[in-house]
């Protein structure tokens, strides 16, 4: 680990907590000067050597990054052979060069991305992210007690890739391991040898995908799984109301927050102690855009966004697009940030559309979410629409648990659901009873709300809300 990391790391850390309760004109100012800095960078690469303004950049997909990955390097960077090469021969968290962070995405969509960070700029990303994460713990008398007593982190992820999860649980400043002792638990081990590992060195910080914290969650609830955190933190899937539910009974003392990043910017937005999640709008510039790329007004759900990485000088991200929609805020939250407010619905393929004769209605997952939240015995679910108007309903029956009650019960929820929107002529749907729901198999991420049915195209697309207004039980 070089100094120069480290010095990142720790100077980093400590502006952006300064920057928890700053002005917000400071934020900004800083985010426009990051941005000055970063168009210079990236025309020492081909892609954008006569680039002068953020607007005039080409968007930019995962599919046109791979393409041209050479044309999207600065000169003297690693090419794209480099980089591939060094995924198949060193471990995940190591430095290619001594100076550059390799990940890699999990191909969920079909398509594996490949990102390069320069190590300082990694350091940054990731001193921000646990600024805010730690916003308002770490005070002098905080700093003192970390001199007394390590501070236990255990990260449970996929330890079998490049991953960025993987990357920043293996990966830790020597330094660090004075006040810091992180351990990195593999998603793929048993959940008997989790609990067992968990409960052997209790962690003061506790990491995992918002599933899995569920699952864990449900342990400590049992009385197996005996550990006190004062810190959950939830990433890389959607924290559904019923997991925030349940990782809250079973650990109250623990502050809950949950991140949204990527593997193109691990530090997207993170959660406030109110449980909004904030831009990290000094590290990233995320403009919400619509199914044309032209800009949403705050307030209003956007089809996918533009995202700038500020902090990474090696592979810069101009306007990259990701397809998670998003609503931008634009008053101040009652928590005092001055970083905007930014609400999640996810992957645009876990939206599901419903024919209802008429018309398609859109169903975000939350809906759906929040119908099947509290029935009694049920563990997990996860939905499939895997035709159009066919839903598979897969479904984890809590430990001593009538799977037979628990699926009827499901099926009333589901039943009542389709009805107050006048879907129940049109829609089917079949519950199955499993052991454990599957996860994908580079990822090891879980869709709790899945579709395999292509959007519809055309301008009959309906909010579900609107569409129930209207619905024949609603005027008759």
């Amino acid at each position: 680990m070089s100094l120069e990391e480290i010095r990142a790391f720790s100077s980093e850390l400590l502006a952006a907590y300064a920057r928890n309760g700053a002005p917000r004109s400071l934020v900004i100012d800083l985010q426009q000067r990051r941005l000055a800095r970063l168009l210079e960078v990236a025309r020492g690469t081909r892609a954008y050597r006569d680039l002068h303004r953020l607007r005039d950049a080409p968007i930019v997909d995962k599919a046109r990054l791979m393409a041209r990955f050479d044309d999207h390097v600065v000169d003297g960077r690693p090419s794209r052979v480099h980089a591939f090469a060094f995924l198949g021969q060193a471990r995940p968290g190591a430095l290619l060069d001594q100076r550059h962070i390799v990940t890699t995405t999990s191909g969920t969509t079909g398509e594996v991305g490949v990102f390069v960070v320069d190590a300082p700029g990694f350091a940054r990303l990731r001193a921000t992210v646990f600024a805010r994460i730690f916003r308002g713990q770490l005070r002098p008398e905080g700093f003192a007690l970390l001199l007394r007593r390590r501070y236990r982190m255990s990260f449970v992820v996929a330890l079998g890739g490049h991953t960025m999860t993987a990357v920043l649980a293996l990966r830790m400043p020597r330094i660090g391991g004075i006040v810091a002792d992180v351990r990195a638990l593999s998603i793929d081990d048993p959940l008997p040898l989790l609990v067992a590992s968990l409960n052997a060195a209790p962690p003061l910080l506790l990491h995992s995908y918002a599933t899995v914290l569920e699952v864990l969650a449900h342990e400590a609830l049992r009385g197996r799984l005996r550990i006190q955190p004062e810190i959950v933190t939830a990433g890389s899937e959607p924290l559904t109301q019923q997991a925030r539910a349940v990782v809250g009974a079973a650990f109250p003392g623990a502050a809950l927050v949950e991140t949204w990043g990527a593997t193109e910017h691990v530090g997207l937005a993170t959660a406030c102690p109110l449980g909004h999640l904030h831009l990290n709008e000094d590290a990233a510039l995320v403009e919400a855009v619509d199914a044309d790329d032209r800009p949403v007004a705050d307030g209003s759900w956007s089809e996918r966004v533009l995202v700038t990485n500020l902090l990474n000088h090696a592979q810069p991200l101009l306007r990259y697009r990701l397809d998670d929609r998003v609503r931008i805020e634009g008053t101040p939250c009652p928590c005092g940030s001055p970083l905007r407010r930014v609400e999640i619905v996810g992957r645009t393929d876990d939206v599901v559309y419903l024919d209802d004769g008429r018309g398609f209605q859109v169903h975000a997952p939350i809906p759906f979410e929040i119908a099947l939240l509290g029935v009694p015995g049920l563990l997990q679910f996860a939905l499939v629409h895997e035709e159009q108007n066919r839903l598979r309903v897969s479904i984890v029956i809590e430990e001593g648990a009538d799977g037979v009650v628990v699926a009827d019960l499901v099926c009333e929820r589901l039943e009542r659901y389709f009805a107050d929107h006048g879907l129940t002529p049109f829609v089917s749907f079949v519950i199955e009873e499993t052991a454990t729901l599957s996860r994908h198999a580079r990822s090891k991420k879980l869709r709790q709300i899945t579709s395999r049915v292509p959007r519809p195209t055309g301008n009959t697309l309906v909010p579900a809300a609107q569409r129930r207004r209207h619905s024949p039980e609603q005027s008759s």
